[in-house]
């Protein structure tokens, strides 16, 4: 047998029950691609509170109610600025004015 019927045959065998090997691994890729690790991305909790001057207890049961996405390092939480954005972006009240000031 030839390197290259070995490798027919190993080929075969694994692509045929759900596609190459590489689009099996890219559902996984996508999803550390949702991480964007540059520094100064990142703000804690206290941090968050401090920004929007409440207490950071709020913060926190913000992220438990899933209103705040944040993610989970040991017992603390990290939430990302474009999270935070978009949170914020949500709650604008302007935005709701100029909707409803719209359809009048």
């Amino acid at each position: 047998m030839t390197s290259k019927s070995i490798n027919q045959n190993f080929n075969s065998d694994s692509e045929s029950d759900s596609g190459p090997y590489i689009v099996q691994l890219s559902p996984e890729r996508k999803v550390r691609n949702c991480f964007e690790l540059k520094k100064g991305k990142f703000f804690r909790t206290d941090t968050v509170a401090d920004i929007l001057d409440i207490e950071p207890e709020v913060i926190r049961d913000l992220i438990r109610k899933n209103e705040l996405s944040a993610i989970k390092i040991g017992k603390s939480y990290r939430i990302a600025e474009s999270d935070l954005q978009e949170f914020l972006n949500e709650r604008y009240t302007m935005k709701t004015r100029r909707k409803n000031e719209h359809e009048k």
